[in-house]
């Protein structure tokens, strides 16, 4: 069930003014300090909706959404970056853009060119936003910055959840992206947060991915277990199940292998408090769940069916199922929906394009069983189930490529740091350039 919720209409000509007006007022501002052009970036990615963006093209049909815009912005202000290294991660980008670019060669290249335009804005800003920022603020501020974020963003989630109220949905805007994202939505009668996000999934998946980064930050070990805590409560009113999910395992691993972030006695508490949680609040969840009926069951029958189109895929460009409707919409077969961004790089980009991106998610998760991976790393790891059975979709889509470039970085840092002498997992040294992680390119469910 959707509940519209009315508000003021923000007209496309006054945000295309307002933007072009604040992009130059910001660049001579955010020059002036790294972390504060950082500290923007995440405060638009947290809590601007995805709507309020700019439509291009001669028909509008390209849209470029605000954290987008601000991640451009952002970039070019911490230009010139001194020291930057070369890595596996920016290489395998590399290939995977070109790949992108390759399938306007193949068949469907008008169906190609939306798919590349969104591997493009959404998630090689996000990552090479993500592989500059540590070369000019260390990347523990970098993750306490995105601690406080959401957890600012956690209470509110929970605020909505309590009142049924969303702000953010007031902010309306006159396009297709606020009549897609802009309805609450509900699960068994519960109302599910989504907070600026456009939706639930992207929500608990974006809290999920921030935990890791929290529990590496600056803060006093009391202070980010307590933030943690409340992000995974928040999970938890979005209703997502693989927000849920990826929220238990970016915790559970970073107890495991975050060793040099936590102390024994921390991982003990943290351990502790998600036991009593469950206990607490799993009958809560589960009455929800119950509640639904099938929805859940025929969501995951749904995503099973999914698996049919493999064998359309083609080794490089848009899956040969492709087709698009009178109306613009793209199908796959008889899919419109693709709630897997795995399965949808394969069939936008071609099995190539999927390999490249398991081989990278392998090799992240070696990293992790090693020992060697960053706090990013780990987050990227524990979002693998997400990565599997939802799209990359509103915020979260570079949120999650922007993490990657943190990853690229802080790998990069720790190896350098155990060449020159023995330490630990290294989640104290302070990263100055760049080296590894993972995933994908995709659309909404």
């Amino acid at each position: 069930m959707h509940l519209a919720v009315a508000g003021a209409v923000i007209d496309r000509s006054f945000l295309i003014a307002a933007g072009i007006g604040a992009a130059v007022l910001g660049f001579v501002v955010l020059q002036r300090s790294a972390k504060f052009a950082v500290s923007i970036w995440i405060i638009v990615l947290c809590f601007v909706p995805i709507w309020l963006g700019i439509g291009l093209g001669f028909n509008g049909n390209y849209y470029l959404p605000p954290t987008t815009a601000a991640a451009l912005l952002v970039i070019t202000a911490l230009f010139p970056v001194k020291s930057f290294r070369f890595s596996l991660i920016d290489a395998l980008v590399l290939l995977l853009v070109v790949v992108g670019l390759s399938s306007l060669l193949t068949t469907s290249p008008s169906i190609a060119l939306g798919f590349v335009f969104t591997l493009a804005t959404y998630f090689v800003v996000g990552y090479i936003l993500g592989r500059i920022a540590p070369a000019r603020v260390d990347i523990r501020w970098i993750y306490s910055a995105i601690g406080v974020a959401f957890t600012v963003v956690a209470v509110l989630a929970l605020i909505e959840f309590a009142l049924k109220w969303n702000p953010f949905v007031l902010l309306s805007a006159n396009n297709s992206m606020y009549s897609v994202w802009g309805t609450l939505q509900e699960r068994g009668g519960s109302l599910r947060a989504e907070g600026a996000f456009g939706h639930s999934i992207a929500l608990g998946s974006s809290l999920a991915l921030a935990i890791p980064l929290t529990l590496a930050s600056r803060f006093r070990l009391w202070v980010r277990a307590c933030m943690v805590l409340l992000m995974l409560v928040a999970t938890i009113v979005t209703f997502s199940r693989v927000g849920m999910l990826a929220a238990l395992l970016g915790l559970i691993v970073s107890i495991v292998f975050m060793r040099d972030a936590l102390t024994s006695r921390l991982r003990t508490a943290l351990a502790s408090a998600l036991v009593a949680l469950s206990v607490i609040l799993f009958p809560v969840v589960a009455t929800v769940f119950n509640d639904a009926g099938t929805e859940a069951s025929d969501s995951v029958a749904y995503r099973g069916d999914l698996l049919s189109l493999i064998g359309s895929m083609n080794i490089v460009g848009v899956a040969s199922s492709a087709r698009r409707e009178a109306t613009g919409a793209v199908y796959f077969g008889n899919f419109r929906s693709i709630d897997s961004q795995l399965i949808l790089t394969g069939l936008s980009s071609g099995l190539l394009a999927l390999a490249l991106i398991v081989l990278t998610l392998a090799i992240a998760i070696v990293l992790v069983l090693r020992g060697r991976a960053s706090a990013a790393t780990i987050a990227i790891v524990a979002q693998i189930p997400a990565l599997a059975t939802v799209a990359l979709i509103t915020q979260y889509s570079i949120f999650v490529w922007f993490v990657v470039g943190l990853a690229a970085s802080s790998q990069l840092t720790l190896r350098t740091a155990r060449s020159a002498g023995p330490v630990g997992s290294g989640f104290a040294v302070p990263a100055t350039s760049n080296a590894f992680d993972p995933v994908s390119a995709g659309g909404r469910p």
